[in-house]
């Protein structure tokens, strides 16, 4: 028996945990159906917890693909077999609670053992940001409301989308009914993960919304 949420679009401490708990539930069960999401996993670090969804880097871009050494020309029919190394990379997506905020806060980072992908805001639009929310991103704040900054728990230098507006997105996106801590993050992801690549796999929603 699920139970309304105590101060939406405000969360507690153990509303941010059940509710990282619960998408990790509907994950751990359904995600031989789906292949957006490499993994999803509930981190424990510093007394905090914090849930961590991994997806593939999309396909590279023209400019990537341009910055690919040549090679000598007996060694095309290696080159072509090969895999092209991007697929080494994917994007993380750190979600914490605000603890200012008391709202989701979205870290995002590409992980990859070449090192192609810096932190800048040039990585950021041309291969996290899908091109349909680039334009309104950029008209929010100086940089769209997503910054680079040092990541609370890792240190790393990550991407920030502020959580300044999410408790207003996430008040108009609920539409006046009661949001329990199983649907807010369903609703969070749908609402504002999006914007930057993050996206709930259909088979996930579809097995949700079966148990009602």
């Amino acid at each position: 028996m699920t139970s309304k949420l105590s101060s939406f679009p405000h969360l507690s401490t153990p509303e941010f945990e059940s509710a990282c708990t619960s998408l990790l539930h509907s994950f751990n069960q359904h995600s031989h159906l789906q292949h957006d999401w490499i993994s999803a996993e509930l981190i424990h670090q510093h007394e905090s917890k914090y849930l961590r969804i991994t997806r593939p880097l999309p396909s590279p871009s023209t400019t990537a693909v341009s910055e690919v050494p040549e090679m000598e020309e007996e060694n095309d029919d290696e080159a072509l077999q090969a895999p092209f190394p991007t697929a080494q990379a994917v994007v993380q997506y750190d979600i914490l609670l605000s603890p200012t905020y008391r709202v989701p806060a979205l870290y995002v980072s590409i992980k990859d053992t070449l090192h192609r992908y810096p932190p800048t805001m040039d990585t950021l639009y041309r291969h996290i940001i899908p091109p349909v929310f680039q334009s309104q991103t950029k008209d929010v704040g100086v940089l769209g409301g997503i910054t680079i900054t040092d990541h609370p728990i890792t240190n790393s230098p990550e991407f920030f989308v502020h959580p300044c507006q999410t408790a207003a997105v996430m008040e108009a996106s609920a539409a006046g009914r009661d949001v329990t801590a199983e649907e807010y993050l369903l609703l969070w992801i749908g609402s504002l993960g999006k914007c930057v690549g993050l996206n709930v796999p259909i088979e996930l929603v579809i097995r949700e919304k079966g148990k009602g």
